[in-house]
């Protein structure tokens, strides 16, 4: 896409999440029945309310695009693909935590295009583009200039499936060692904004979907950092995993995590 088509796609994909962030905030705290997709994956009537409203949106704006949901088929085809978390952090939203967000990400093959994050409990939308920069509502914003480790705040999540041994205890322990602090917001999508605002250092997690990711992935490049695969390979939100960082931590907590998962069974 051309960076006028880009920054036209931004301000139509930032007023859908917007408006999509306006709806799922009226559900929070209201009693809304929450039900089970998994064992503890838990999806409300507002996540499909999310997500029926920003499909319709996308697909009359942009219908030679393909769009992927958390709670839907994919639908159309073509290079573009619009990645779409209607309400990332269910589990945070059920219980009354204000930390869940909408999340609509575009992509050409493996690499993020742009990235809306709408958290509208705590009040904040970040929005940006390559090339573009990033917006922290109408600010400007960046990664953090943290070059210590021991100084870093960093951020991470656990995944649902709480039978495997790979599990990111080992991880999460080697960073806690090695690192300022460590924080579980529980929203993979708010995490990695929180990496492109400068709030935290660097993020790392797997075991998720491309929804989770592709936003947030757009946001930290964009905003001057860098993203990768654990073991430092160029990243593809497509595959579950994600390190995310300021840039200039980024070698050294690839070898932290690497270090941490020595041990582990390929």
């Amino acid at each position: 896409m051309r960076q006028d088509e880009l920054s036209e796609a931004l301000v139509v994909a930032r007023a859908i999440a917007e408006e999509a962030a306006a709806l799922i905030l009226g559900g929070f705290r209201s009693g809304t029945e929450v039900r089970k997709k998994g064992r503890i994956d838990l999806v409300t009537d507002y996540d499909l309310k999310s997500e029926a409203l920003i499909r319709q949106r996308l697909g009359a704006a942009f219908p030679h695009h393909a769009i992927v949901g958390e709670e839907g088929e994919a639908t159309g085809s073509g290079e573009l693909v619009w990645f779409v978390d209607p309400l990332d952090g269910t589990t945070n939203f059920a219980h009354g935590h204000p930390f869940f967000c909408v999340s609509i990400g575009l992509c050409r093959g493996p690499q993020p295009l742009l990235g809306v994050v709408a958290a509208p409990a705590i009040g904040v939308t970040w929005s940006g583009a390559q090339g573009q920069g990033v917006l922290r509502n109408q600010e400007a914003c960046h990664v953090s200039a943290q070059a210590d480790l021991l100084d870093a705040l960093a951020a991470t999540g656990f995944g649902y499936d709480q039978a495997t041994d790979d599990d990111n205890v080992r991880e999460t322990r080697a960073a806690l060692k090695r690192t300022h602090g460590i924080r579980r917001c529980g929203s993979a999508a708010m995490d990695l904004a929180m990496v492109a605002d400068g709030t935290y250092d660097f993020y790392w997690e797997q075991r998720l979907n491309p929804w989770d990711l592709a936003a947030g992935a757009c946001l930290v490049e964009a905003a001057g950092g860098r993203i990768s695969g654990y073991e430092g390979q160029p990243a593809d939100p497509r595959s579950g995993r994600l390190v995310a960082s300021n840039g200039h931590l980024h070698d050294e907590v690839v070898a932290l995590l690497a270090e941490a998962r020595r041990d582990l069974t390929p």
